[in-house]
């Protein structure tokens, strides 16, 4: 600041304090004003290095719940192939047990109507 003429008394004493005040703080406020912003760099920077690291896994966790759903779709399918599979067994063990059984009584019918053929006069 400009140096102003000279007066007396307290107020001129205030002045020049407020003057040397601002001088003497003026070159840490640019330090100060220097260091703010290197900080803010720095949160930006880690603010960023966190938004990638979230987006990072955010696409391992939906590649993990793709790999299970696949994997429980083939679970799934494999149990659904096997209880095809028992249920066709399991039909095909009933056919061949009533054939086994319609053979016989088939059998037994053959025999009753001879025997009342031979019976017949």
């Amino acid at each position: 600041m400009p140096s102003r003429p000279t007066q007396s008394g307290p107020s001129e004493a205030l002045r020049a304090a407020v003057e040397r005040t601002f001088q003497a703080t003026a070159g840490s406020a640019a330090g100060t004003r220097e260091r703010a912003a290197e900080l803010l760099d720095e949160v930006v920077k880690r603010g960023e290095e966190v938004r990638q690291e979230a987006v990072r896994r955010g696409q391992e966790v939906r590649d993990e719940a793709v790999r299970r759903g696949q994997e429980a779709r083939r679970e799934v399918t494999k149990r659904g192939e096997d209880v095809a599979r028992r249920g066709q067994e399991a039909k095909d063990e009933v056919m061949r047990r009533v054939e086994t059984e319609l053979s016989a009584i088939s059998d037994q019918l053959e025999k009753l109507e001879a025997a009342l053929r031979r019976e017949k006069p």
